[in-house]
């Protein structure tokens, strides 16, 4: 949010935006005037899917330095955990019928 207040200190709406923040929030108002700005972030997300249940991942998300209306989010999960397990079956439910999806759709002799 700062970035996009340097980029457009003209967007009345965003500035009123931030003004309201800093009012009602003084966490928002210290991490305001920290100053900090930064293209990358990577934080934890929880995922309560209808099928699958909890699905627990890391999000890195880098901006573009010469594009900063761009941006690459990458989620992963833990190797060998629960949601990097259910990942494949999620997959396969996504698949055209008629894609073989593992040994088990493959036609048999």
């Amino acid at each position: 949010m700062r970035r996009e207040a340097g980029r457009r200190p003209e967007d009345r709406r965003l500035m009123a935006e931030v003004d309201d923040l800093r009012r009602t929030d003084p966490d928002v108002a210290r991490w305001w005037d920290d100053h900090t700005v930064r293209d990358y972030a990577s934080v934890a997300k929880r995922i309560a899917h209808p099928e699958a249940g909890l699905l627990d991942f890391h999000i890195e998300i880098v901006t573009a330095p010469h594009a900063p209306d761009q941006h690459l989010v990458v989620y992963t999960a833990e190797p060998g955990s629960s949601t990097a397990r259910m990942l494949p079956l999620l997959a396969s439910w996504a698949a055209p019928a008629d894609t073989p999806t593992g040994p088990q759709d493959r036609p048999r002799d």
